[in-house]
């Protein structure tokens, strides 16, 4: 019953929002974006500098050998990674996180005028690149991935030489640098598809096994679903007899992805309602030729089939700000 209630409440909240950009003739959007921007550059630093503390009190016997062995590739990936371990200060899950400051990066990359001073948009970018890439959220990464890979093709096509060569030079030591912090995070995320019919932890495994009782759960109830509120016990029953242990200890029972958890809770007919909200938005976005808005929706999208993005607060609040936000005014954020 909680749960069914909770989820009602979310449900209604994709109702309800769009009504808010109503109530203002006339929303400040750039101002907006450039204090997201900039809110999420300073909790960035605040976090940095509350590593300094955390490295001097717990990890200084590190330091004090690195200062009688010298510094190696193991220095740096030893503090990369424990940094990235201990970087976000508040209970947050780092995929939230990391999805909030590659939205500022993805800004910052649309919006050329956000900010007038260059020599400080290059500064927050590469704090929100380094940042990503310190996080180590897999999906974040291939999301930052593509934003790279775009640019990258944009310049090159109409830069100059000059433009194409610096371009080039950033793109591919982004690659390396990526590569090397994100190196053990996704060779374990290959070792877990050699492995997915086990039943042990890894997060591609886990929702493999998600995955497994959900489409067990369709194929018996296809029409109408189990209901809303039903949904954990549900999930939670199959979990149980599929023995995933590692899941029942972490009492997590939803399947990790919203197209899926829709078919459960409502049956065919919710899956197809929910799944038009994204294919209507993405026909007229296509015909609006709204690149800024098209990316954005798309990432969304993308996070859904992995995660419950939209039913958690820290998702569906800011994907239904801006995705309202740039609705309402995307002239401001042309290109």
């Amino acid at each position: 019953m909680k749960s069914g209630l909770k989820l009602i409440e979310h449900k209604g909240f994709y109702i309800i929002a769009p009504f808010i950009f109503l109530l203002f003739k006339k929303w400040p959007t750039k101002k907006l974006i450039r204090l997201f921007v900039l809110s999420n550059f300073i909790i960035c630093l605040y976090c940095f500098a509350k590593l300094i503390p955390f490295f001097i009190y717990e990890k200084w016997y590190f330091f004090d050998k690195v200062s009688r062995e010298g510094v190696n590739w193991y220095t740096l990936r030893y503090i990369t990674y424990h940094g990235g371990a201990n970087f976000i200060v508040y209970d947050v899950h780092r995929l939230y996180v990391s999805f909030s400051v590659i939205t500022s990066l993805f800004f910052l990359t649309f919006k050329k005028s956000l900010f007038v001073n260059r020599f400080l948009k290059y500064a927050i970018a590469s704090v929100f690149v380094f940042v990503i890439l310190l996080l180590q959220s897999k999906i974040s990464v291939v999301l930052l991935s593509v934003l790279m890979l775009y640019y990258f093709i944009k310049f090159f096509k109409s830069g100059s030489t000059k433009k194409r060569i610096i371009i080039s030079i950033v793109f591919l030591t982004l690659i390396g640098l990526g590569y090397y912090l994100n190196r053990i995070r996704f060779n374990q995320f290959i070792d877990q598809v050699y492995a997915v019919s086990k039943t042990q932890n890894g997060s591609f495994v886990e929702r493999y096994q998600y995955l497994k009782c959900a489409i067990e759960l369709i194929k018996e109830a296809p029409l109408f679903g189990y209901g809303a509120g039903d949904l954990d016990n549900v999930m939670k029953e199959k979990i149980i007899k599929y023995n995933y242990n590692y899941l029942l200890e972490r009492g997590v029972y939803d399947p990790h992805n919203e197209f899926l958890k829709a078919f459960i809770g409502s049956g065919l007919i919710g899956f197809f309602l929910f799944s038009a909200i994204f294919i209507s938005m993405f026909n007229h976005l296509r015909k609006e030729n709204n690149k800024v808005l098209l990316f954005y929706v798309g990432f969304v999208f993308i996070l859904c089939q992995i995660e419950p993005f939209l039913s958690r607060q820290a998702g569906i609040l800011p994907a239904l700000f801006f995705i309202g936000l740039l609705t309402y005014d995307k002239t401001s954020l042309s290109e």
